[in-house]
C-alpha cells in the first residue's frame, strides 16, 4: 500500500473525526527528511555566526522559526508541493497553507510545551488542521508529540498562556495523554481543536519537526472561539512588560535611558556585573538570562525566531524583573514617607 492508498483508506476519516488525529507513515521519505534536517542545521550555524554567538548559545535561546525565515527556507518548493498534495488528498479537497514553522528541541532547549488547542490562539483567522512532520526518529524520551484523543469534540477553552510564571498544567489532561512515537518522515495530522503538547526532551538528542497549518476550500469554523485573555506578564505581554520594567528601573535607579532594546539589555548586563543590587541574588544566572534574551530578540528580528516554551521570559521574571519591580515599589513608598 503506497502513501495515497493509505490516505484514501475508508477508516481514515472515521478515525480522524473520532480521535482528532491520525498518523501517516513516510509522508516524506527518510532520505528527504534527513537531508532537510541537515540543511536546517547548516542554516542554524549560519544564523548563529550572524549574531556572533556559538551554535549552542543560539539554540539555548531559540527553538522555533516561523516562515518566512532563513531557517524555513530549507523547505524546498518541491517539498511544499508534495505536502500540499498530501494535505489535499487527506481532506479530499483543495487546501491552502496558512502557516509553517520549524521546532527544535535539543540539549540546550529541553522544556515541555503545555497542552493547548491551536485554534484558540488565532480566533480571528483560525486554521483547520496541522501536519506535524518528524525530521528524525522520535522515541518516548525525545519529547514526542502528545495528544488527548477526542478532545477536539469538547467545548473550546480560552487560549492557554503557559508563558505566565504562575501557570500550572491541568493534571487531568496528563492522565488522558497519548505519546506518539514516530520515525523520520512520518506525519501526525491533527484537528486544530485537539488538545496537544509535548514533554521534556530527556534524551537531550536533537528533535526537529516541520509543522504546517492548513485550511481546505470552503472550511469555516462557525462556533464562537474564546477571545484571548492576556495575563499581567505572559505570552502576549512579556516583551513589552520586560522593556517597560527595565527602562523604568534604569531611570528610577540610575537616571539613565537607552535608545533601543539591545542597548537596554547591554546596559543592564554591565550594571549587574559592576554593581551590587539589593534585589539580585544570583548574578551569574541572571546575566545568562539577559544574554539569552538578547540572542532571542536578535533572532526574532533577523530570522523570525522564537522561544517555543517561553522559559527565558519566565526565568527572567522570577529572578530579576519581579524583584526589580518590587524594589521600585519599596523605593517609592520610602520616598513618599520622606
Amino acid at each position: 500500500m503506497n502513501l495515497f492508498d493509505n490516505l484514501n483508506h475508508p477508516d481514515i476519516g472515521k478515525a480522524f473525526h473520532q480521535d482528532g488525529y491520525f498518523i501517516i507513515k513516510d509522508v516524506l521519505s527518510r532520505n528527504i527528511a534527513t537531508k532537510l534536517r541537515e540543511e536546517i542545521d547548516t542554516k542554524i550555524d549560519i544564523c548563529s555566526q550572524q549574531l556572533t554567538c556559538s551554535k549552542e548559545e543560539y539554540l539555548s535561546a531559540v527553538s522555533r522559526w516561523v516562515d518566512p525565515s532563513v531557517i524555513t527556507s530549507a523547505v524546498t518548493p518541491q517539498i511544499l508541493e508534495d505536502l500540499t498534495g498530501t494535505a489535499r488528498t487527506f481532506v479530499n479537497n483543495p487546501v491552502q497553507l496558512k502557516k509553517m514553522n520549524i521546532i527544535c528541541k535539543n540539549a540546550h532547549c529541553t522544556g515541555s510545551i503545555a497542552y493547548h488547542q491551536d485554534i484558540t490562539y488565532t480566533p480571528l483567522d483560525p486554521y483547520q488542521f496541522s501536519m506535524w512532520i518528524a525530521l528524525n526518529d522520535v522515541s518516548m524520551d525525545m519529547a514526542p508529540l502528545e495528544v488527548i484523543p477526542g478532545s477536539h469534540l469538547e467545548p473550546l477553552k480560552p487560549a492557554v498562556d503557559f508563558w505566565s510564571p504562575g501557570y500550572k498544567s491541568d493534571p487531568a489532561l496528563l492522565l488522558r495523554a497519548v505519546k506518539l512515537v514516530v520515525m523520520a518522515g512520518d506525519a501526525v495530522f491533527f484537528d486544530s481543536r485537539l488538545w496537544h503538547g509535548s514533554g521534556e526532551n530527556k534524551l537531550l538528542a536533537s528533535r526537529y519537526a516541520l509543522v504546517t497549518r492548513w485550511v481546505s476550500d470552503g472550511w469555516k469554523y462557525d462556533q464562537p472561539i474564546p477571545t484571548l485573555e492576556p495575563h499581567y506578564f505572559g505570552m502576549w505581554t512579556s516583551g513589552k512588560m520586560t522593556e517597560d520594567i527595565l527602562s523604568k528601573g534604569l531611570d528610577v535607579l540610575f537616571n539613565k535611558s537607552t535608545s533601543d532594546f539591545v542597548e537596554l539589555l547591554d546596559t543592564w548586563m554591565q550594571i549587574i556585573q559592576e554593581r551590587s543590587l539589593p534585589f539580585v541574588t544570583n548574578v551569574g544566572s541572571i546575566f545568562e538570562s539577559f544574554k539569552k534574551l538578547k540572542i532571542l530578540h536578535l533572532a526574532h528580528k533577523h530570522h523570525n525566531g522564537g522561544d517555543a516554551t517561553g522559559n527565558i521570559y519566565k526565568i527572567l521574571w522570577n529572578t530579576f524583573l519581579s524583584p526589580l519591580e518590587d524594589y521600585m515599589v519599596h523605593l517609592e513608598k520610602k520616598r513618599s514617607m520622606g
